[in-house]
C-alpha cells in the first residue's frame, strides 16, 4: 500500500511537471501597449546630446479595475539611426501582476536593472534613454513623472504626462529570469552596446 501511495504520487508530481508552464513557454495575450518615454542620468550625463544636469523619470501604473490583471514589460533603448537592430538594446519581456486597485511606481534604477542580467552580461548604465513599454490585456492608467535638475542643485523642474493607451492586440512571449552573472560593462549614453 505505500509503494502505491508513492507511486501515484511520483506519477502526480511528474504529470505536473510536464503541463506546467515554463517561463519558455509562458505567453500572454494583450489587448493595450502603452510607450512611455524615459529619460535617466545614473552615473553621469548624456553627454553633448542633452543640457548637462540630473534627469529622473517614474512611472505610476495603476490597475482601475477589480481584477487582478497580468501586466508584460519590457525597455527599449533608443540608439542612433543605422544602429542594428537586436542584441540587448531591447530587454525582453517579463511580467507582473497589479491586483485590483493597486499601484505600482517604475523608477529610473529598476530599469537599469532590466538590462541585469541580460545575454549573460550586466549593463553599467552611464545614462538611459528610451521607452518602457507595458502590455496589458485590460486598460490601466500610467502616467509619467519627469524631474531634471542642474549638477548639484534642487529640482527645478517637474512635469506629468499621462501614457494614452494603444489598442493593440498582441500576444506576447514572457521569459523567465536569467542566472545572475558578475559579467559587467559599462555603456555611454546614446552608443552601440557591444558585450
Amino acid at each position: 500500500m505505500q509503494t502505491s501511495r508513492s507511486l501515484s504520487i511520483t506519477f502526480c508530481l511528474a504529470g505536473l511537471a510536464l503541463t506546467a508552464s515554463t517561463p519558455a513557454d509562458a505567453q500572454l495575450k494583450t489587448s493595450f501597449q502603452y510607450a512611455v518615454k524615459t529619460l535617466c542620468t545614473l552615473r553621469g550625463e548624456f553627454g553633448s546630446a542633452m543640457v548637462p544636469g540630473q534627469y529622473r523619470t517614474l512611472i505610476n501604473i495603476h490597475n482601475p479595475t477589480e481584477k487582478k490583471i497580468e501586466v508584460a514589460r519590457k525597455f527599449a533603448l533608443a540608439g542612433s539611426p543605422g544602429d542594428p537592430p537586436g542584441g540587448i538594446s531591447v530587454t525582453p519581456y517579463k511580467s507582473f501582476v497589479l491586483g485590483p486597485d493597486q499601484a505600482v511606481a517604475v523608477n529610473c534604477f529598476d530599469i537599469a536593472n532590466f538590462f541585469c542580467p541580460i545575454n549573460g552580461i550586466c549593463v553599467d548604465f552611464i545614462a538611459i534613454d528610451g521607452f518602457l513599454v507595458l502590455n496589458s490585456a485590460s486598460e490601466l492608467d500610467v502616467v509619467a513623472v519627469y524631474s531634471g535638475a542642474p549638477k548639484a542643485g534642487e529640482v527645478s523642474t517637474l512635469d506629468t504626462e499621462i501614457i494614452p493607451p494603444r489598442k493593440l492586440a498582441k500576444t506576447i512571449p514572457i521569459m523567465g529570469d536569467e542566472p545572475k552573472t558578475d559579467r559587467r560593462i559599462q555603456v555611454e549614453p546614446f552608443k552601440t552596446i557591444n558585450p
